[in-house]
């Protein structure tokens, strides 16, 4: 409980310096950093958006974490409530392996896609793939 507050306060820090560096990028414009960016009129949208979504997301668990009681935290620890949640992520994660690949890919075939990154997010594909089976053969050993 105390890392997850933790994390959630780092990640919420991390939210407003990208937010405000998206907002102060906007004003003054991307030129200033000196990397080649291909749009850099998206840029500020993009490091503020980024900053956006890692704000909200850890102050959600923050407001989450500071409202529970303890009958909250009894129910949240409870077995039923534990295996329903690992079989929703289950049920995401083989959501997610099919849609990336089907997305990878038309990307790819409309030519939006250069090598540099098809290569890319296909290593981080496979990276969480093998993960999955090592962890597969973890717990098939634990049990």
């Amino acid at each position: 409980m105390k890392n997850k507050l933790t994390l959630s306060w780092f990640i919420t820090i991390l939210g407003s310096f990208l937010l405000v560096s998206g907002i102060v990028l906007g004003a003054v414009g991307a030129d200033v950093l000196n990397i080649p960016f291909d749009r850099l009129d998206l840029v500020p949208i993009a490091v503020g958006g980024c900053g956006f979504m890692l704000l909200f997301g850890g102050v959600m668990v923050i407001l989450d974490n500071k409202y529970k009681t303890k009958e909250d935290i009894i129910e949240e620890n409870d077995e039923r409530n534990i295996v329903i949640k690992q079989k929703a992520k289950s049920k995401a994660f083989d959501l997610m392996v099919v849609m990336f690949c089907l997305g990878l890919l038309t990307l790819t075939l409309f030519g939006y896609m250069n090598e540099v990154s098809f290569f890319s997010l296909i290593g981080l594909y496979l990276l969480s793939v093998f993960y999955y089976g090592y962890q597969l053969v973890l717990n098939k050993k634990a049990m």
